[in-house]
């Protein structure tokens, strides 16, 4: 497990801030401890027991995550030795109480969810491919694909996105040739 301060994505944008090392840890434990629950009752095998996955735990966190000794100086992100154990068995302890055989059905309702609600991207395009596509009257929507580089469901949208365009007058242009006098 590699910890960060701050997660970054590709582009250099902060994705997340952590807010404790032991969070972090314990995140981890109870997530993975779901998990292997979930994957173990699918597999027909009957749910173990605290040591079963206590044990685990702790030889996951003593191999993955940053320990150090007690008489470390505390300086910098990381978790005693003498904590590790007693974080494996809570954490164990909190999985086998709070999983329920349908927690990865929850969990992917949750993600549905968030979906469903979340906005999606924008269009791909700008004004000035608007006004590619619309000197390219003439051509089908295969030929404009081709030429303008995307999908025929893009310039479907594209076309769609011109015609409610057009379809709103353009009032200063309208005044200006005295159309509306």
């Amino acid at each position: 497990m590699v910890y960060a301060k701050e997660r970054r994505d590709l582009n250099g944008f902060v994705t997340r801030k952590a807010k404790s090392y032991r969070g972090d840890v314990w995140r981890y434990l109870t997530t993975w401890g779901y998990r292997t629950l979930n994957d173990l009752d699918g597999a027909g095998y009957a749910q173990p027991s605290h040591d079963d996955l206590a044990d685990p735990f702790e030889r996951r966190v003593r191999e993955r995550a940053r320990t150090f000794y007690p008489l470390y100086s505390n300086r910098g992100h990381g978790i005693s030795l003498a904590d590790v154990e007693s974080m494996a068995d809570d954490a164990a302890a909190a999985v086998l109480q709070d999983w329920s055989p349908n927690w990865i059905l929850k969990m992917r309702e949750r993600g549905a969810t968030g979906g469903r609600n979340s906005p999606g991207p924008g269009p791909v395009w700008g004004d000035d491919d608007l006004d590619r596509l619309a000197a390219m009257d003439g051509l089908t929507i295969a030929q404009q694909s081709i030429t303008l580089g995307v999908s025929m469901s893009t310039i479907s949208r594209m076309r769609r996105a011109l015609c409610e365009h057009a379809s709103v007058p353009d009032f200063d242009a309208l005044l200006a040739a005295g159309a509306l006098d």
